[in-house]
Parts: structure tokens; sequence; C-alpha cells
């Protein structure tokens, strides 16, 4: 019994080190962020971190899985019931809205980046590129969208979204711009894939 307790332990302290990483990321970078800063911001010993993150990169890169598995409960449900490209990029951006912060600064950093982090980011989004590109192809065959390549659909909508985050004080004044412009985006893009 004690085993699964140590467990379930071990996985409550991973849990709490990659929440408090998401939101000194957020607020502070990833780059700007230590592993000693978030360590102390859960008042746990710095060699603490290294026992669940051997490497500070381990630990970037759990963040992003955490905003992925997310993302993946939210495609698998538009998946599996049968709903088109709005629904999907509504899904999309629903968890957006949830890792903002967070992801608006990955997006902003990713080029200074360690090549493994942007490794794990670039697979995100090419599992978010065949979503949405299933999505496409349903609404395609029922004659509600031209054909679009996947590269080129995720590419517009991605750089679309991007440009948003990216530049949020032009667009959100201090506020989520996922909330603000969300569903113009959605409406903005769909009037782009339609026949």
């Amino acid at each position: 019994m004690q085993a699964v307790t140590r467990q379930e332990q071990k996985i409550a302290t991973r849990g709490r080190l990659v929440n408090a990483a998401m939101v000194l990321f957020a607020r502070d970078g990833i780059a700007g962020t230590t592993t000693a800063d978030i360590a102390k911001s859960i008042r746990m010993s710095h060699e603490n971190v290294f026992v669940h993150f051997p490497k500070r990169d381990d630990l970037v890169i759990a963040v992003i899985d955490e905003f992925g598995r997310r993302l993946q409960v939210e495609f698998r449900q538009v998946l599996e019931e049968g709903l088109g490209l709005r629904a999907a990029l509504r899904a999309h951006l629903k968890v957006l809205a949830e890792f903002e912060p967070f992801y608006s600064r990955l997006v902003i950093e990713a080029p200074m980046l360690p090549s493994k982090v942007r490794s794990t980011l670039l697979m995100l989004h090419a599992a978010v590129s065949q979503r949405l590109f299933i999505a496409l192809e349903r609404e395609r065959k029922l004659g509600r969208v031209r054909r679009i390549e996947r590269p080129l659909l995720f590419n517009t909508w991605i750089g679309l979204v991007h440009h948003y985050l990216v530049n949020r004080d032009m667009f959100a004044n201090g506020n989520s711009v996922i909330a603000e412009h969300g569903e113009s985006l959605v409406q903005h893009f769909m009037t782009l894939v339609k026949s």
C-alpha cells in the first residue's frame, strides 16, 4: 500500500511542478525562469526538481505535453462526433485559451529555445494539423469547403492565431486574445476555405 502512496505523491509533485512552471513561464518567460524559481514558488527544494525532471528542458516539454493532452481530448470529441472544421477550430481555440499566457510565450520564444523543445512543439503542431485536415476533408466531401493542402491549411490557421497572440497588446488590451477575437478568427478562416 505504501508504494501506491509514494507513486501518487510522485505524480502529485510532478503535477505541481508542471503547473508552477506554466505560471512562471507565462509570467517571466521560458528563458527567464529557472528551475530554482519554480522550486521556490511551490516551496520545494531545488534538488527535488531534478528528481522529477533531470533537465530543465524536460520540464518545458512536460508543460507542452500537458497542453497537447488537453488538445487531444478536445479533438477526440470533435472527431468522434463527426463534427466539421468549424468545431475543430473552436476546439483548438478552447484549449489555447486555457493555456494562452504560456502558449503565447512559447510562440514568442520558440526560435530561441533548444531544438528538443522546438521539436516537441513541432510534433504538437503536426498533430493539430492532422486533426484540422481530417475535419476539413469531412466537409470537403459534403461540398462545403474547397480542397486545401494540409500544410497550407494549418500554416494559414496557425499564422493567423499566432499573429493575434504575439501582438496581444494591439488586439486585446491585456485581456485574452482568444476570448476577444477567437470567434471572429474562426469566422474569417471559414470564409477563406468555403467552396
